[in-house]
């Protein structure tokens, strides 16, 4: 069983949704799945619905007795036994199975609560019809309209991809995923096999490198086993697995990979006779290998076919059977891909033939197209068709494509700068960005007019919700790999800026947000001594008085040691002249006044802001 703690928009500290979450954990085949900790039952049951439609796993609820307050320094839950079980109540009448409790929550809230439920049935397991892949933090439905799956991380007649995959430049593999994804791609496909490599090791590789920059869903396209199950096994989320075929090798290897791993899996039409002539021959090879995934427990609902187009160079009637056998998949509701540019193998004008085509496939059903997004004649049939068919509501996405066409025409993978590079989190980029600079601007021109305002961006969007942990670390690491690169082409030593302490409190041995702190305060400039954690009040006072430090940073995660911060702060202020900045999951504004704290930090970027603030940075 699996349960996670989501805030009030629904979202974990990675960023993950409700929907996400749940998709993921599906796939990997925990038994039961659902909410603890963080919130009270009325938030969790705006949250509930989400994980209803996302999954059809047994349903868990264990929430606090309301939302935390602070009352004379101490954190108190105000939903009462009686009230506990009347919303436990609904919430299990709406599907649950498993129902507890969490902070705030006592004898009485459970014994209630059980008094009240014990008549109603478990919800159990439930059909559930939706076919998603998701990243970490991202979910994308399929049959809801079609999908783009941007088609340039193949070597495939890529002659410097294939350079950088030979020697490792997965910052090239991550600026083309970057690419599409700015271009309209809502899933990447991700090819690394090319001779002169390990293709295993490199998807253990290009995966991993990937995740840290995007959200995006990958597709994992590979014949190679040994690097399909290391991709799936580094994948975070649930990918789609491209590919399965009738076979009875891959039938053997593949099936038993995507049931354990969870994948969406891409079945082509093909078997040890090669690619049937026919719609009917196809579809047999499909209906052959839905068969045999039911046998592993993959549900058809996970199973995506492709039908394999052939060029219309060599039969004048393979567009119409690709398109049969969507619109078969279409009515026994399977859901298909295609790469579509195998159309027009072998003829000029290839634009043409292929965005024809791919109009004739979303027609007839296709659910994602594998397809080059930076491809104008595509995308303009992709936003084209999408307006036509309804998918688009009053014409809004077709409308935004032509004001973003201009810009999309002019980024090339080329260009890079080191503001572009530290939003996006790209180490090497930034480096040569850095570097670049160098040659025409002095060091601290490049740090305030790029370094600075790029990790401002970042921290304003983590604030808003709109980026989140993964992407606020990695424009960190970018842009302390630039500021490495400014730092040895002066000859500048290791930082000298102010000094900030931080530490987590006597007793809490959680630090994570404390070296998130630690990692952006390093970014702006900051000579930042880090105490750890489990750091007796002493110890504390000792640095402060020590390096005379303006800014104490103190961190605590559990309820049992906050205590300890009073006690803190209060020699703090009784010994040096220095300004408190605090923060931790069970803090709030209230409570950090009530221990004289000068400053509440909800998260790392607010902490920053407020040193920016105290130090006049």
């Amino acid at each position: 069983c699996v349960t996670m703690t989501f805030d009030e928009d629904g979202k974990l500290l990675t960023g993950a949704t409700v929907e996400a979450a749940a998709l993921m954990c599906e796939g990997l085949g925990v038994d039961a799945i659902g909410f603890n900790c963080g919130l009270g039952p009325v938030q969790v049951a705006k949250l509930f619905p989400q994980m209803l439609a996302a999954t059809s796993l047994p349903l868990i609820i264990n929430p606090n007795a309301g939302l935390p307050v602070q009352r004379d320094g101490k954190t108190c839950f105000d939903v009462g036994p009686e009230e506990y079980a009347e919303l436990m109540y609904e919430l299990a009448g709406k599907g649950a199975s498993i129902v507890g409790g969490c902070c705030g929550t006592t004898p009485e809230h459970i014994a209630q609560m059980i008094a009240k439920c014990k008549t109603l049935q478990p919800g159990g397991t439930r059909d559930c019809r939706l076919t998603a892949v998701s990243s970490y933090g991202k979910a994308v439905h399929l049959g809801e309209g079609p999908i783009i799956i941007g088609e340039r991380i193949n070597p495939t007649g890529k002659k410097r991809l294939k350079e950088a995959l030979v020697n490792s430049d997965l910052d090239y593999v991550c600026r083309l995923g970057l690419e599409q994804i700015g271009v309209g791609a809502q899933i990447l496909d991700v090819n690394v096999g090319t001779p002169g490599i390990d293709e295993a090791a490199m998807a253990a590789k290009a995966v991993p490198a990937l995740q840290a920059i995007t959200d995006t869903p990958l597709q994992i396209d590979t014949s190679n086993y040994e690097a399909m199950e290391r991709a799936l096994r580094l994948y975070n989320g649930k990918p789609m697995l491209n590919s399965v075929n009738g076979k009875e090798d891959s039938l053997q290897h593949v099936l038993p990979l995507a049931k354990k791993y969870g994948a969406v899996l891409v079945a082509l039409c093909l078997d040890d006779s090669g690619i049937p002539a026919t719609a009917a021959g196809r579809i047999a090879v499909a209906e052959k290998i839905i068969a045999r995934a039911a046998e592993y427990g993959i549900e058809s609902r996970n199973i995506v076919v492709d039908p394999l187009a052939l060029t219309i160079s060599t039969g004048a009637d393979n567009a119409a059977i690709a398109c049969e056998v969507i619109r078969t998949m279409k009515a026994r509701g399977i859901n298909t891909v295609m790469g579509v540019s195998n159309i027009s193998f072998g003829l000029p004008g290839r634009d043409a033939v292929n965005s024809t085509f791919f109009s004739m496939a979303m027609a007839a059903g296709l659910s994602c197209g594998i397809i080059n997004p930076q491809s104008k004649p595509m995308m303009d049939a992709y936003y084209g068709y999408r307006a036509l068919a309804g998918y688009d509501e009053g014409c809004k996405e077709y409308v935004q494509h032509y004001a973003d066409a201009p810009k999309a025409a002019a980024t090339t993978v080329s260009e890079m700068g080191l503001y572009d590079a530290i939003v996006k989190g790209l180490q090497g980029p930034a480096r040569q960005a850095a570097a670049k600079a160098l040659e025409s601007e002095k060091p601290l021109d490049i740090i305030n007019k790029y370094m600075i305002p790029a990790l401002d961006f970042v921290g304003h969007g983590f604030e808003k919700k709109t980026l989140f942990l993964p992407q606020l670390l990695m424009s960190a690491d970018a842009a302390k790999a630039a500021f490495e690169v400014i730092r040895e082409a002066v000859g500048v030593g290791e930082t000298q800026g102010e000094t900030v302490i931080i530490a987590t409190v006597h007793g809490d041995i959680h630090d994570i947000g404390k070296n998130i702190v630690k990692v952006l305060l390093e970014n702006y400039g900051y000579r930042v001594l880090d105490l750890g954690k489990d750091v007796p009040v002493e110890a504390v006072v000792e640095a402060a008085k020590k390096t005379d430090a303006k800014v104490v940073g103190l961190s605590a995660l559990m309820t049992t040691t906050v205590g300890a911060m009073e006690e803190t702060i209060a020699a703090l202020h009784n010994e040096c002249d220095c300004q408190v900045v605090v923060g931790g999951a069970v803090l709030t504004q209230e409570y950090a006044d009530t221990i004289g704290a000068e400053h509440y930090a909800p998260n790392a970027v607010s902490a920053v802001n407020y040193v920016n603030e105290i130090l006049g940075k």
